[in-house]
């Protein structure tokens, strides 16, 4: 026997075994199945969603079906584990099992596809595809797909990705076949890492740059007490006449500021005549008020005067 006829009969053998345990172990939500083969035997591990229909009470389930499996897959010495799964509503195989359940109770495609779809995106799937075909809705045979979200066709990414399943169902009108592709998110780590904690980082960097400008300040000030001393020892050095000839040419210069200061004033009165009008303004302004006030005041006065007069006769 040949290495290629060996490869095409260990997975034929291993699409009758996964289609037997879609018949055998239904009602507990079977989702796959993996195989490994090891010195000691072969490794069977079960993904389903009920763990205790397929074990049984005390193991008996889980005999039985080991030694079914070894009878007539002729696979030597079987050890079968069953593992839960988590979120059933990421695994296509489980998806297309009820779909196909629900078809075969009555209810209509269109109905099981669309729960199935919001069941899936609800989990936190990436995107969804489901396929119907077959007889639907007259003789002729056509299908339906339903999507939502991404679901990537082609490429290294969708193989990664995207998984898919098929079932079969069979009623009066003819057989339906149906058909999940669930895009889960992740499958691939991303590419990109977004960081939360941008601002610590920024003030970190902003106070590690504001040290050394720090530094740099402080060096001219070392330079300043310098400069002083040799302003002093220039002025020691300069004779007692310069002295003098210094002390006379500060006494003249106020005098000639003083008489500048003394002129602005006099030339902006002549510039601004109407300055005088508007102060004589004002002085009549406040003289006919304070007028008027007098004038109520005696008012008010006569006003009582006549009143209590007029009172007492």
């Amino acid at each position: 026997m040949s290495a290629i006829k060996k490869v095409m009969n260990y997975f034929a053998r291993n699409a009758e075994l996964d289609e037997y345990l879609k018949n055998e172990i239904a009602d507990a939500g079977y989702g796959g199945l993996d195989i490994l083969k090891t010195p000691v035997g072969t490794r069977i591990t079960l993904f389903v969603t009920r763990p205790g229909i397929v074990i049984g009470r005390r193991g008996v389930g889980i005999r039985s079906l080991t030694e079914n499996i070894e009878t007539k897959f002729k696979i030597q010495n079987p050890q079968i584990s069953v593992l839960e799964i988590e979120v059933p509503e990421l695994s296509p195989q489980i998806m297309c099992n009820r779909i196909a359940h629900n078809v075969r109770r009555g209810t209509a495609f269109r109905r099981a596809s669309l729960w199935a779809l919001n069941s899936i995106m609800n989990a936190g799937a990436m995107g969804a595809e489901i396929s119907v075909s077959g007889k639907l809705r007259s003789e002729r045979a056509h299908h339906e797909k339903h999507r939502a979200g991404i679901v990537l066709k082609s490429g290294e990414t969708a193989k990664r990705i995207v998984k898919e399943a098929t079932s079969d169902v069979l009623l009066k009108m003819g057989l339906y076949g149906i058909k999940v592709k669930i895009a889960i998110k992740d499958a691939i780590p991303p590419e990109v890492e977004i960081k939360e904690n941008i601002k610590e980082e920024i003030d970190t960097k902003s106070a590690e740059k504001e040290k050394p400008s720090s530094k740099i300040e402080d060096k001219p000030k070392a330079k300043k007490p310098v400069e002083k001393k040799e302003s002093t020892i220039i002025e020691e050095k300069k004779s007692k006449s310069q002295v003098g000839i210094k002390i006379e040419s500060e006494r003249k210069k106020p005098k000639a500021r003083n008489e500048k200061r003394t002129k602005k004033p006099d030339a902006k009165v002549k510039l601004n005549p109407s300055a005088e009008n508007k102060d004589e303004n004002d002085i009549k302004a406040k003289t006919k008020s304070v007028k008027k006030i007098a004038l109520r005041k005696i008012k008010t006065k006569e006003k009582e005067i006549k009143d209590e007069k007029s009172k007492k006769q």
